[in-house]
């Protein structure tokens, strides 16, 4: 008769200890990432920096809110469907609230053909997700700032998941930028289109803003 190996089975302790390690690297993680006031992206060259998403994506290098020499994010899908793109950057990774974060700025774009766009804000994680009721409607072809208010719940619906608003800000491992209309569901609604964004700007209107760029945040982070 053949005798196979005994599976090794962890006990509890060591089950339970190993379970610790890996809550403890999540929290270090999470605390390494941080939002940082006075935190600008402007979507240097043709980069697209950390964002994604289905849409389709381009930096075409030029036309952003500085002018020729600027690149910004273009956003676009061919046919109807979800227009939208998001970041899991460590940029924007972690607590918002002890960052001391609560204006999210974005300079929008209805670039091309006009359309009946409503962009959103979207934040959180996973699991408890919210989306900023109010929709931005961008201009035809050229730039308007626009700011988001992340300092009362009211302002917010939850998309994705359970929990309060706080939570979300202060657990964040994403945001998000989309074409939606009321109601506000995790499903947005399709459009065929396209939309620019660049210079993406944190601040916190107790705070003064000093600006902090790429090259630094990612020092923070080595």
């Amino acid at each position: 008769m053949v005798m196979f190996p005994a599976l090794f089975v962890p006990k509890p302790a060591v089950r339970h200890a190993a379970l610790g390690v890996l809550v403890i690297a999540l929290h270090a993680a999470t605390a390494l990432a941080a939002p940082l006031v006075g935190f600008v992206e402007n979507f240097p060259g043709t980069s697209l920096q950390t964002w994604g998403g289905g849409a389709e994506l381009v930096n075409p290098g030029t036309g952003g809110v500085d002018g020729s020499a600027d690149g910004f994010l273009l956003v676009s899908t061919p046919f109807p469907a979800h227009l939208g793109t998001n970041s899991l950057g460590p940029e924007y990774a972690g607590d918002w609230i002890r960052a001391g974060v609560n204006k999210f700025h974005v300079w929008l774009n209805d670039v091309n053909s006009p359309e009946l766009l409503e962009i959103h804000f979207a934040i959180g994680n996973g699991f408890n997700f919210w989306e900023y009721n109010t929709g931005f409607i961008p201009p035809s072809r050229s730039w308007k700032e626009y700011v988001v208010d992340l300092s009362d719940p009211v302002n917010f619906t939850r998309i994705i998941g359970q929990g309060t608003f706080q939570a979300a800000l202060q657990r964040v491992d994403r945001i998000h930028l989309r074409h939606d209309k009321a109601p506000l569901v995790q499903s947005p609604d399709n459009i065929q289109g396209d939309f620019g964004l660049d210079k993406i700007l944190l601040t916190n209107d107790a705070v003064p803003v000093r600006a902090v760029s790429w090259g630094r945040l990612k020092d923070l982070y080595r």
